[in-house]
């Protein structure tokens, strides 16, 4: 009886350590429609992904059904995450959805045709995305429309991003990157060979690096003043957007190769897979890169472009991945399939552009802080204060820490040493209180940084230094 009872223990045991390696199914998530749309993970481990069947679903960490909502048109649109968890999806209804984390409808905004486009959320609330009527739409946090630009050609499934200073990166099939300013004038435009623009992907020092499709066929690096700082041909045509490692390697995939391409614009190396790239890669903490393959395969691959293992789906990924701080990598298939499968690694890598729109929100914001979160205080604050930054000198991340006596509008700015403005961590308007909230800086360069908090007629700038 006891050598029976150690042999089912021990045959548990090694079944139960077995499903935990790395490269294997934790779970799958059955939807009614191929599912295009790369998933969005939010701080409390929930997962959204659109699918064909017009539904965007949100799915527990254990694989089960928490809600779905349900539109009137198939969701190609990859969800994107706001800081106070809204949840923002577009469809082939024409509409922009705003819901909220329970569910429910908060609004929805109407553009002129369908929308394929994943919205791009700044730090100040707006939303940018594209739709079939050509136009790019940037969007208030209420749901009214702020403005729209109109490039010469069709922007209909390409994806905004947004650099540290607030300008917008968009493509266009007439052969343009269009740079346009917060306030929707055209800052510049880049005109490449011909053909469509895969989503951008942005540097530590500005860079803007897009794959281009079809005839030209190019990865191109563009300084932020719109001029070609380089361009690199692969052997065969480009089919996903760029992710940038810490040591400034560009991946990006092709017509059965991923490559790895240096800063230079020199090839480090080229891996081989059964169809062709479908999904942009994204990078492990560990620096393996997970990549989906119409040969529906999800290929882990090691930093040095060898294999480290792949998992056969039931049908060919379209849908980019996305990884989870408990080591599990999300990513749907045509076959109507969103799958949780086992890693070695520890989450998203600390780059300056790791995946596909940037991060697990899917922000498409090079400067993307965590949510704001409301420190519940006895007595409400008598003064306006900018606490000091904690820690400070950091690595990464700090908190910044503020109060606010009364109800009104905050903003707080990042500026490097000489006074340049970087980018806006906060406007928004907040009740009296105590609020604090984590600044992600790993992907921005070492160095002295100025804070800048100000509230009515209130404003104190505080120093911080980040040292990697």
């Amino acid at each position: 009886m006891k050598y029976l009872l150690f042999t089912l223990l021990f045959s548990f045991s090694l079944q139960f350590l077995t499903a935990q390696i790395h490269g294997t199914n934790k779970w799958e998530f059955q939807t009614g429609g191929s599912v295009s749309s790369s998933p969005a993970i939010g701080s409390d481990g929930t997962v959204y992904v659109g699918s064909n069947d017009s539904s965007l679903y949100a799915i527990n960490p254990d694989g089960t059904k928490k809600w779905e909502f349900q539109t009137d048109g198939s969701v190609g649109s990859s969800p994107a995450i706001g800081s106070d968890g809204t949840v923002y999806v577009g469809s082939n209804d024409s509409s922009l959805y705003a819901i909220n984390p329970d569910g429910t409808k908060k609004w929805e905004f109407q553009t002129g045709d369908g929308v394929y486009s994943s919205p791009s959320i700044n730090p100040d609330g707006t939303i940018y995305v594209g739709s079939f009527d050509d136009k790019i739409y940037a969007i208030n946090p209420d749901g009214t429309k702020k403005w729209e630009f109109q490039p010469s050609g069709e922007v209909s499934v390409l994806d905004p991003a947004i650099g540290s200073d607030g300008t917008v990166y968009v493509g266009s099939s007439d052969g343009k990157l269009y740079a346009v300013n917060p306030d929707g004038t055209k800052k510049w435009e880049f005109q490449t060979g011909d053909g469509a623009f895969y989503s951008p992907a942005i540097g530590s020092d500005g860079t803007v690096y897009v794959g281009i499709g079809f005839w030209d066929a190019k990865l191109y690096a563009i300084n932020p003043d719109g001029t070609k700082k380089w361009e690199f041909q692969p052997s065969n045509g480009v089919s996903s957007s760029p992710a940038i490692s810490s040591d400034g390697t560009i991946y990006i995939g092709t017509r059965g190769k991923l490559y790895a391409v240096n800063p230079d614009s020199t090839k480090k190396w080229e891996f081989p897979t059964g169809g062709d790239v479908s999904s942009s890669p994204a990078l492990g903490s560990d620096g393996t890169v997970y990549v989906g393959s119409w040969d529906s395969k999800l290929y882990a691959i090691n930093s040095d472009g060898t294999k480290k293992w792949e998992f056969q789906t039931g049908g060919y990924i379209l849908s980019s991945p996305a990884l989870g701080s408990d080591s599990t990598i999300y990513v749907g298939s045509e076959d109507t399939k969103l799958y949780a499968i086992y890693t070695e690694g520890a989450g998203l890598a600390n780059s300056p552009w790791p995946k596909f729109k940037h991060d697990n929100q899917n922000s498409g914001n090079y400067l993307n802080v965590t949510s704001i979160k409301h420190q519940n205080n006895i007595e409400t604050p008598k003064e306006f204060s900018l606490y000091p930054l904690y820690p400070n000198p950091f690595n990464h991340s700090t908190k910044v820490k503020f109060t606010i006596p009364e109800t009104g509008k905050v903003d707080i700015d990042v500026y490097n040493v000489t006074g340049q403005y970087i980018g806006k961590l906060l406007n928004e308007n907040k009740t009296s209180g105590t609020y604090f909230f984590i600044w992600d800086a790993s992907r921005m360069p070492n160095g002295m940084y100025l804070i800048r908090f100000k509230s009515g007629n209130f404003s104190k700038t505080r120093k911080c230094l980040l040292v990697k």
